[in-house]
């Protein structure tokens, strides 16, 4: 992997830094050249609707948005930011910690498209989603 960032744990105090990612309790578990995987640890606070008490859509397309973007940090050493971002959501996500799983679908010199799924833990498919990011290299 080429990327300024040399490993996992540099890569997960970059995705903490931001304080909403840490609000959201978000660990990377896996990483290769294909994929990021990043366990989030669910809150009370992410209900939408404390009758149905199921995940709120912002945070499922948040988590989306994070992998999707993290996996080309991984490739770049750095985040970059979202352009465009579309989600599916599949399912009601119920109270419990989710995983998703980001991968490049395409890297490009001035934008670059990554998508992720973000499943319960007993690895239903809740939503997914694709984001185009700007990954031009910062002009000096």
């Amino acid at each position: 992997m080429t990327q300024n960032i040399k490993t996992v744990e540099e890569l997960q105090k970059r995705l903490v830094a931001n304080h909403f990612n840490d609000w959201m309790g978000l660990k990377i578990i896996g990483l290769d050249e294909e994929k990021i995987d990043i366990l989030m640890t669910w809150r009370e606070e992410m209900i939408s609707n404390p009758k149905a008490r199921v995940t709120h859509g912002g945070i499922l397309g948040a988590l989306i948005d994070v992998a999707a973007d993290f996996m080309i940090a991984a490739k770049l050493g750095t985040p970059a930011p979202t352009v465009d971002m579309r989600v599916d959501y599949h399912r009601a996500a119920m109270p419990g910690n989710l995983k998703a799983v980001g991968k490049i679908v395409r890297m490009g010199n001035t934008f670059s498209t990554a998508q992720a799924e973000v499943f319960d833990l007993d690895e239903k498919l809740i939503a997914s989603g694709r984001g185009l990011y700007y990954t031009a290299p910062p002009k000096k």
